[in-house]
């Protein structure tokens, strides 16, 4: 690799090449790392190493190259607040954020959500007829709840999903997961994020969205939190990032929002390349919502979202929903499902897992409520890198496992059924001590995309992957 200095780490030029530069998210963000072509093979690099190399293969004008204005005197850095660029912004603060146009009708809304860390899919929907799991969880496992079928209940944390249920708008998929599985956080959230071959470069809704669009001057895919998530790569769109909407906006401490702006487009409206495309476009992205954000949110039909991180941003994504902007996809991470140590009872009213479960369940429930007739037009679905392990770990908690519980809502899925199977946690019928992977996940991604997104090019959007007999959820 060239030797670096401080100059290639300002000018970020590598995230605006993530076909050469693809950076990896860990649930610690001390662990995020990049990935980039050298000499034919791939590598970690450091930020400064891949900026390096993306200017000396493609040379462009970049930011430290421009003449800076005498009367710009607003930093680089901090210029955009609630606003992140796509996946480079897991290891660089120069960025500008890029977004995606397109909208079609018909498509339902998918809202993708990562349950990050590996969640626990036996605290989810446990089999409390199978002696094996009462003996491995001792008193970790779920003794009562609503009951999904005969063999099978939902934790009571979950209780917000049973009108769900009830209503026939939540399937659940068991011993679901990817086949390849690893156990380390990093490389299992990759996998599921990719949704494909290792030398392929993009994500599953990256590439979804390239192999269905049509032009338009709406949103159309977006991540609520502080980096796109690497599910929507893609060579062809760039996606929107916002922590939240009504932070959605350029701020300047020293002169004013409608000043920064005028500097910003006289300092890079001229630029070239890029630099330009990606300024313009992000102001004309935050002004597009501006009239959105004056406007104070009140949920409709009674719904209560918890005022929680994850609560607040379904609230935005309702919002968005009803504004009509023509957003088709919604990503939203909910972290913290590592639960190694202390995870409590998990069908107890306090302790981690407890607390998370109550808070993701009231939030999808109340945004179901929020959006009232639209929910027919919406998809809900979770993922996770993997699930944990059948036996509890003598600190009260659980480690890294293999298959795992996956939730499907909306309302028009083929809801109040469980899909897959889990064989009995006898110890005969598990993979070295994991619930085993008995439904590739991406069968019920491809049935998502296929019947409720209206994408029939599945071999574009899974390379690699055969779908095999349906599972029927969509």
């Amino acid at each position: 690799m060239p030797k670096t200095d401080d100059r290639s780490l300002r000018r970020g030029e590598a995230l605006l090449h993530e076909d050469l530069v693809v950076p990896l998210h860990h649930h610690d963000d001390a662990h995020n790392r990049l990935l980039a072509k050298v000499d034919g093979g791939v590598r970690v690099v450091t930020p400064a190493q891949a900026n390096e190399l993306v200017t000396t293969m493609r040379p462009n004008r970049g930011i430290d190259q421009v003449e800076q204005l005498g009367s710009l005197r607003t930093p680089r850095r901090g210029l955009f607040t609630g606003t992140l660029i796509g996946l480079g912004g897991l290891l660089a603060a120069s960025a500008v954020p890029r977004y995606s146009f397109a909208a079609d009708a018909g498509r339902d809304l998918l809202v993708c959500v990562f349950l990050r860390g590996g969640f626990d899919g036996l605290s989810a929907v446990a089999p409390v007829n199978d002696s094996n799991y009462y003996s491995a969880r001792g008193d970790m496992a779920v003794k009562s709840g609503t009951r999904l079928t005969d063999d099978y209940v939902l934790n009571p944390n979950f209780s917000a999903f049973g009108p769900i249920w009830d209503a026939g708008q939540l399937a659940v998929v068991l011993g679901s997961g990817h086949p390849e599985v690893s156990r380390s956080h990093f490389e299992d959230q990759v996998l599921c994020e990719q949704a494909a071959t290792a030398n392929v470069r993009t994500g599953w809704l990256g590439r979804h969205i390239a192999t269905s669009s049509s032009e338009s001057g709406t949103f159309r895919a977006i991540t609520l939190g502080n980096r796109v998530v690497l599910s929507l790569a893609s060579t062809a769109y760039s996606a929107l990032a916002m922590s939240s909407l009504d932070s959605f906006d350029l701020y300047s401490t020293w002169n004013g929002r409608d000043a920064l702006i005028s500097d910003l487009t006289r300092l890079y409206g001229s630029a070239g390349g890029m630099i330009e495309t990606q300024v313009k476009d992000t102001i004309s992205a935050v002004n597009s919502l501006a009239s959105l954000r004056k406007t104070k949110y009140a949920a409709a039909n009674g719904a209560k979202y918890p005022d929680t991180t994850f609560g607040n941003g379904l609230k935005d994504i309702a919002r968005l929903a009803k504004a009509g902007v023509g957003m088709e996809v919604a990503c939203i991470d909910y972290d913290g499902w590592d639960l190694h140590q202390n995870s409590g009872s998990p069908y107890q009213s306090k302790g981690a897992f407890s607390s998370m479960a109550a808070d993701l369940a009231r939030s999808i429930a109340a945004f179901r409520t929020d959006l009232g007739s639209r929910w027919d037009s919406v998809t809900v679905l979770t993922m996770s890198e993997f699930g944990r392990r059948v036996a509890r770990n003598g600190d009260g908690g659980t480690d890294h496992g293999h298959g795992n519980a996956v939730f499907i809502m909306g309302g028009s899925i083929h809801g109040g059924h469980i899909y897959g199977t889990m064989p009995t946690l006898a110890r005969g019928n598990l993979d070295s001590g994991d619930v085993p992977i008995t439904t590739d996940y991406r069968q019920a991604l491809s049935e998502v995309v296929s019947k409720r997104l209206k994408n029939d090019k599945l071999a574009e959007v899974f390379p690699g992957f055969t779908p095999g007999p349906a599972l029927g959820v969509a």
